[in-house]
């Protein structure tokens, strides 16, 4: 069946990213140099700590008028580890939560990293963190790739002593495939979850660093994922395998990167699914500023989304700075309060992550979905109708 409504059914955390620098230790092709550089300056823990009251304010109106009082606050760049100040700034954040928020909502903490670090910095993690997301990437040294996998092993294994989890994202390169395919292998014997992940899932960006996937690629991707929902659904969101060579690895859809359960409905019919084979959702309305926020430490500017950037208004961009947060909360309040909060429109042609957020075709029915989640009354008369 085709589809015009998704809502979310698990994970409905108000999912905050935060990249706290472009510094990396890897240099991967497939990496716009707006996100990594090996030069940068680390930002200061002061830097850090100064734009922490403006988070909590931010993520503390929305909470509001969620109806699930869960937030999420993920950390990623650049790498974040390699910032010598990036641990003492966890510690600070998750003090300054525990003394003003935690009797409001629940938090919790976590990390996307690319496993490179010393297993003294794992153990830091661990303590600090309560997931981490590895992306392993192919294209590094065997030395590395294999302080990668020490590290996964590190936090699977010792992670329960610290209540701490971790998964993977196995970035599928298309002239490592063989390879990622054996990960995936060894983080299933050592019961370790992963998601398999195209490379490139933005073919419309300049440049594209979508990779491209001959016939046989895609039939493991597509097998992969029809196997998986079918195991856990009774019916699979996933479509046929794609039978032309050297597609774009986003011609067979997307998952949710955080795994997390949707419901794809239309009409009386309606299924469960992780996966989700139609990304073009231009022109829907969309609530992703309910679910996701972004912060960019090195430019100063807050996002609602980091990758689709979709705006209030129907643009896309930077919604403002974080150095002038105090005139984002309060434009923020005034619209929650005053009942004239507007519905993002989404204006992107292909969705990525933030697949996720509650959307539909049609504005009744994201209603519909909407109301599951959030105080309908912040909405303005437009959108209630």
């Amino acid at each position: 069946m085709s589809f015009d409504t998704i809502d979310l059914l698990t994970g409905k955390v108000f999912q905050v990213t935060w990249d706290t620098g472009r510094r990396c230790n890897y240099d991967c092709t497939y990496c716009p140099v707006h996100r990594h550089d090996n030069h940068s300056k680390h930002a200061t823990l002061e830097e850090l700590k100064n734009n922490v009251d403006f988070l909590y304010e931010y993520v503390d109106l929305y909470m509001t008028y969620r109806n699930h009082k869960v937030a999420s606050f993920g950390f990623t760049g650049g790498e974040p580890t390699v910032n010598p100040n990036f641990i003492p700034f966890a510690k600070y954040l998750k003090q300054q939560y525990e003394e003003k928020y935690k009797h409001k909502w629940e938090a919790g903490f976590a990390l996307t990293t690319n496993g490179a670090m010393s297993e003294k910095m794992g153990q830091a993690v661990m303590e600090n963190f309560g997931h981490a997301t590895v992306s392993y990437h192919a294209e590094s040294d065997d030395k590395l790739k294999q302080q990668v996998k020490d590290r996964i092993l590190q936090f699977a294994y010792q992670g329960s002593l610290h209540e701490f989890t971790v998964s993977v994202n196995v970035m599928f390169h298309a002239e490592y495939f063989d390879e990622c395919v054996e990960l995936c292998e060894f983080l299933k014997a050592h019961e370790v979850d992963f998601v398999p992940r195209v490379i490139g899932e933005e073919p419309d960006s300049k440049p594209s660093f979508a990779h491209k996937y001959n016939e046989e690629q895609l039939a493991w991707m597509k097998t992969y994922w029809k196997q998986k929902n079918d195991a856990t659904y009774a019916n699979s969101a996933v479509g046929d395998v794609v039978k032309n060579a050297k597609k774009l690895g986003n011609s067979i859809g997307r998952p949710c990167c955080g795994s997390r359960d949707m419901m794809l409905s239309k009409g009386t019919e309606s299924r469960k699914s992780n996966f989700v084979d139609f990304r073009e959702f231009k022109g829907w309305n969309c609530s992703v500023n309910w679910f996701f926020l972004h912060l960019e430490q090195q430019t100063d500017r807050v996002f609602h989304h980091q990758t689709c950037q979709a705006r209030l208004d129907g643009t896309r961009g930077a919604i403002g700075k974080i150095s002038e947060g105090k005139k984002l909360i309060e434009d923020l309040r005034q619209k929650l309060e005053s009942g004239t909060m507007p519905t993002v429109i989404c204006p992107k042609q292909t969705c990525g992550c933030g697949l996720c957020a509650p959307k539909s075709m049609k504005n009744d029915k994201y209603l519909e979905v909407l109301k599951n989640h959030v105080s309908l009354e912040v909405l303005d008369d437009h959108n209630r109708k």
